[in-house]
């Protein structure tokens, strides 16, 4: 027979290097945890290497939505007693000064009117920098022009950082890509209903330029036939 002994579990996460934020709260956004009343059910307070890597790219984005471009992180510890009860983890960061953003500009082919592409961008000069706006901003433009037919439209941040003034530019240099054309469209798995009655509900007309906010509005359109 074999015998497991105790699991080890999380008796202590300490954030080292906090200055801008009450470690409390930073380990709040943790998934691991210390032992509390309803880890016997989760059991957050058992390590994990994947839990505490996705809970330090939460720390990560934590700052950097908060305008810290210098945050890093410089060291993880993780130690068990010798009785392998309990489990210790340190976290040392350098947090960095916060950064404004100066200046957001657009570049390459727009092939959209630039005031357009404009409204898209999240970040105005002045703002706090956010990576979480600056994402949203990029992914808006590539989606807008996939409407157009450009599937693989690609919209990417250039930086340009002043670390004396601590500002930062941008400048969102735009890839549209090839301009896609949708010959077919296949319906797969659909054994309730004629193919006709699903294409009657599609949006997206083969013969047409592919169409990504159309390809969108057909999904939703499906899901509520309960097909």
């Amino acid at each position: 027979a074999v015998t497991e002994g105790p699991v080890a579990k999380i008796r202590g996460i300490n954030i080292v290097g906090a200055q801008a934020f009450p470690e409390r709260e930073l380990l709040g956004l943790f998934v691991l945890r210390t032992p509390g009343w309803l880890t016997w059910y989760t059991q957050h307070d058992r390590y994990s290497r994947e839990r505490l890597s996705a809970d330090l790219e939460t720390l990560r984005s934590f700052y950097l939505n908060r305008g810290y471009l210098d945050f890093s992180l410089e060291s993880t510890q993780v130690q068990i007693t010798p009785d392998r009860r309990d489990i210790y983890i340190t976290v040392n960061i350098v947090e960095g000064e916060t950064y404004s953003v100066s200046d957001v500009s657009l570049a390459g082919q727009l092939l959209l009117p630039r005031e357009e592409l404009e409204k898209l961008i999240q970040l105005k000069p002045g703002d706090v920098f956010s990576r979480e706006k600056l994402a949203a901003s990029t992914k808006a433009i590539s989606e807008r022009l996939g409407n157009e037919g450009y599937a693989f439209a690609n919209a990417n941040a250039i930086p340009n950082v002043d670390k004396a003034k601590r500002t930062v530019a941008f400048s969102i240099v735009v890839d549209p890509g090839r301009r896609v054309y949708v010959r077919r469209v296949d319906v797969a798995g659909n054994s309730k209903t004629r193919d006709e009655v699903i294409r009657r509900e599609m949006r997206q007309l083969e013969g047409a330029y592919y169409d990504a906010s159309k390809i969108q509005l057909s999904r939703r359109r499906i899901d509520r036939t309960n097909f």
